[in-house]
């Protein structure tokens, strides 16, 4: 008995099943059309879910520019550092994001 992911939702199961107890797809019925639509939607969804962090990680970024911007804290202060904080961690994030869609679209 071996492991293997369910070609419709990706998790783990035995490769003795015929039924994904998971979403509940025939296995063994999936035509070789059928696997490839089904690996496309997952790689679309993977790719909608990295956008929607890229976005959240831009939100981030703006919002601590924004905050240092408008509101000039004091150097040093708690709301410097949360505003540079932010900016950072935003910054970061948005960058890992994009390379990682780079390298999903690349996969295809």
């Amino acid at each position: 008995m071996a492991i293997a992911q369910c070609p419709s939702c990706n998790k783990s199961i035995s490769t003795k099943h015929t039924v994904c107890p998971h979403c509940d797809v025939e296995i063994g019925k999936i035509s070789d059309d059928e696997l490839r639509r089904l690996s496309v939607r997952n790689r679309i969804k993977k790719q909608q879910s990295i956008m929607n962090y890229s976005f959240l990680a831009l939100i981030l970024f703006l919002g601590g520019f924004l905050y240092m911007y408008w509101q000039h804290p004091v150097e040093g202060s708690i709301e410097m550092y949360a505003a540079k904080s932010a900016i950072g961690i935003g910054m970061v994030w948005y960058l890992v994001n994009r390379v990682i869609l780079v390298i999903l679209k690349k996969k295809k």
